[in-house]
């Protein structure tokens, strides 16, 4: 009975919807898609796309890995900044590889509408997440590799044939992950693409906003779903090998020539950001503030405040029971998975289709916003609420604290630095949603990441960097909450 409010709470924000969406999908919506070989080219586009990212934000990932191995001037620092673009808004990214490499680009180039710039964004979103993959297993390498080294193999042979098997599973689950992202992502093919380069949940989109074909878009959805399901269950089965305790990054003969080179290659890697920054113009920030055509700057950043904050009303509590059921049950525990693996468009159509009297509430857009954030909030504490233990507040009851002195006194700050990452990966969540709102839009709920689509979809220089001043404040916004969790020194299950 205690845990009763989130699992009422998911039949009516997760399970209920996307059931409606499925029973809506199999029948003649499915068939449509399975018959029409447009939507199969769109299907295949979005595998192919999956496939690519995860490829290449893997090659670049292991190499980039090897280095930080090693103990150098500023590791921690650069280790921590190639996350940053892992909590950055889709907008963002978008918006900052059009400052770099768009038709008004500050490269003598025009990448828009090509699959090169929409693999570079994909690139930029996941190797931060492919590197904390795969880091921990290569440092955890290094006992078995001089076990083969001392009886007589090669360093590329003991590599071949000990490290890479052992490292395998690492690889794998990375992989997995970076395609879930890369399969259903929204924001960026819809911002980049063009006509050209869209992925099923822009094809979902289009459906939905422009023809209303409900059946077309649930069929889709149905196919996205099927297969990542079956991702999904690949990585479960994924199992790691057993290894000895990683030893911490070791000793490099040159370590200051590797700082630069590494320090480099990431002023590299953040060219797109720098980018937006350097496009900037005074006037497009008074110009969004006043602006008459699009929602004003003021009214954008109200409401995306104002959500953002009546949603973590509802999140932070979701987010404490779950962990807390989940802390003594994995099945919740997996349970707990299925909000990050269903898209955000995906949630909006099932809402659509399953609350056809709440459409245009506040409370549907807010339990979108819920369910999309109390997992990560939960994640970031999970972790240091599994390793606290149970004797501790056994003892303050026995030494006859009430429970609500106990937590305060002692589970409390001992749970802080948990909280506070929890706290600032749900905000970011919050701040930079785009697909919900898109689906569940109303043009008085404008937030910060839809006033700039607003804008994008205009013709003319002003609009551009009207949307280029916006993306520059999500991204200061973002940026303030990335020092948040990076502070906590969270650990993300």
């Amino acid at each position: 009975m205690r845990f009763l409010p989130l699992y009422l709470f998911l039949a009516f924000a997760l399970f209920y919807p996307l059931l409606s969406l499925l029973r809506l999908g199999v029948g003649e919506g499915v068939v449509r898609v399975l018959q029409n070989p447009y939507y199969l080219g769109r299907y295949l586009f979005s595998l192919e796309y999956g496939l690519l990212s995860a490829g290449l934000s893997l090659a670049l990932a292991l190499p980039l890995a090897l280095l930080f191995r090693h103990r150098f001037p500023g590791r921690e620092v650069l280790l921590a900044l190639t996350l940053l673009p892992f909590v950055l808004p889709t907008p963002v990214v978008a918006l900052a590889l059009l400052a770099l490499a768009g038709p008004r680009g500050l490269l003598p180039l025009d990448l828009y509408g090509t699959l090169f710039l929409l693999l570079w964004a994909a690139v930029f979103y996941n190797l931060g997440l492919a590197l904390r993959v795969l880091l921990p297993t290569l440092l955890a390498l290094e006992g078995p590799l001089q076990a083969a080294r001392t009886l007589g193999a090669t360093p590329f042979r003991a590599f071949l044939r000990v490290g890479l098997p052992l490292l395998l599973p690492a690889l794998g689950s990375a992989g997995s992950l970076i395609f879930i992202y890369a399969f259903s992502a929204f924001g960026v093919p819809l911002l980049l693409g063009g006509g050209r380069y869209a992925t099923l949940e822009v094809e979902v989109y289009t459906l939905l906003a422009h023809r209303l074909a409900l059946g077309e878009a649930a069929g889709l959805m149905l196919l996205q779903l099927l297969t990542l399901a079956l991702v999904a269950a690949l990585y479960l089965r994924l199992r790691a090998h057993p290894l000895p305790p990683a030893q911490g990054p070791r000793p490099h003969g040159r370590p200051w020539a590797l700082a630069l080179f590494l320090s480099l290659g990431l002023l590299l890697f953040y060219a797109p950001l720098l980018a937006l920054f350097l496009s900037l113009r005074p006037e497009a920030f008074l110009s969004a503030w006043r602006s008459e055509d699009f929602t004003p700057l003021p009214q954008a950043l109200l409401n995306s405040f104002r959500f953002t904050a009546l949603a973590l009303l509802l999140a932070l509590p979701l987010g404490l029971l779950y962990a807390q059921a989940a802390r003594r049950s994995l099945g919740v525990d997996l349970l707990g998975l299925f909000p990050l693996m269903v898209s955000p468009v995906a949630l909006g159509l099932g809402y659509l289709v399953a609350y056809p009297g709440l459409r245009g509430s506040l409370f549907l857009l807010l339990s979108a916003y819920a369910l999309l954030a109390y997992p990560l909030f939960a994640r970031a504490l999970l972790p240091s609420l599994k390793a606290l233990p149970e004797s501790l507040l056994q003892a303050a009851r026995t030494l006859g604290a009430t429970p609500l002195r106990a937590f305060l006194r002692v589970e409390l700050p001992l749970l802080l630095p948990a909280l506070s990452s929890g706290l600032a990966l749900a905000l970011s969540a919050l701040l930079g949603e785009f697909g919900a709102s898109l689906v569940l839009w109303r043009p008085e709920w404008t937030t910060l990441t839809l006033a700039i689509y607003e804008r994008l979809g205009r013709p003319g220089r002003a609009p551009f960097e009207e949307a280029l001043a916006l993306a520059a404040l999500l991204a200061l916004l973002s940026g303030l909450l990335f020092y948040l969790l990076d502070r906590g020194k969270s650990r993300v299950s």
